[in-house]
Parts: structure tokens; sequence; C-alpha cells
């Protein structure tokens, strides 16, 4: 059975928001996690980071999702960021040409990994 997706809200600051993001992303999940980001950027928090490394697994609905949810941010005047996918993720983003939405890596990353 998959796992709920659940959003943490780490660090707001203003406009910034820095979102960890727990559990897969997928069809089932994809809305709900649109809805919560879409939210705190309604609510002033416009430059978004969204923290996926605590996300197993993300299909094109996922994407999707994000992608909505930078498209938000973008007409409110902000971003969106991905801070340390997990390699899944990685791989999904380096496929679909979107590796100019990772952070680079936090100093909680393995320095092995580049």
């Amino acid at each position: 059975m998959p796992t709920e997706p659940v959003l943490s809200p780490a660090d707001l600051d203003g406009p910034r928001a820095r979102v960890a993001l727990h559990g897969e992303l997928d069809v089932e999940a994809a809305d709900q996690v649109t809805r919560q980001l879409t939210a705190l950027a309604r609510d002033g928090h416009h430059d978004l980071t969204l923290d996926m490394a605590d996300v197993p697994f993300c299909d094109s609905t996922g994407l999707n999702a994000v992608l909505r949810v930078l498209q938000h941010a973008k007409a409110a005047g902000g971003s969106l960021t991905v801070a340390d996918p997990s390699d899944q993720v990685k791989r999904l983003l380096s496929m679909c040409g979107l590796e100019s939405l990772v952070s680079r890596p936090s100093a909680r990353s393995d320095p092995a990994r580049g």
C-alpha cells in the first residue's frame, strides 16, 4: 500500500518557505500536494523550496504537480526549487530536462556523491 504524502513546512520566512515532502508523490497524492503548496504560495510564500529527500517514488503525475506549483509561484513573482531529491526523483528530473529545478547540495548531502 502506498504511503500517504506528508508535507512538513520546516521554515516559513516571509516570502520563502522550505517544505519537506515525505512519502510517494504519485497519482493518488498529486492533487493534495498541489493544493497544500499553492495554499502556501497564496499565503505569501512565493519562493518555495521543496525538500524531496524522503520521496522514494515520483511518477509523471507527481512531477506535473510540482510543475503546476512552479507555474503558480512564477506567476506570483516567485520560484520553486527542489532540494536534496532522492535518487529516483533526481533521475526523473534529469530524464525530463528539469535539472535546473534542483538546488545545489546541502551540507547534509554526501560530498562524495557530487
